[in-house]
């Protein structure tokens, strides 16, 4: 092997390293960007999971109210 192709192939492998690099970085800016998706999908879930037991709730209020009213007012 001559000094020209050693280099080259040096060459070649600190780009390949490099490109290996960039590549973990995505991955990694990826992976934390899907990690702060799921945190917020998650606190949303909760969040609905309480507005639906306060819908619920509401709902069974008004129900027996009207049930009160209305046996009040049929009397």
């Amino acid at each position: 092997m001559s000094e020209e192709q050693v280099w080259s192939i040096e060459v070649k492998l600190a780009r390949m390293e490099e490109r290996q690099v960039q590549l973990y970085n995505m991955v990694a800016t990826s992976l934390s960007k899907y990690g702060d998706v799921v945190n917020r999908v998650s606190a949303l879930e909760h969040f609905r999971t309480k507005a639906l037991a306060v819908a619920g709730i509401i709902g069974l209020i008004c129900s027996i109210a009207w049930d009160m009213l209305k046996n009040r007012l049929g009397n």
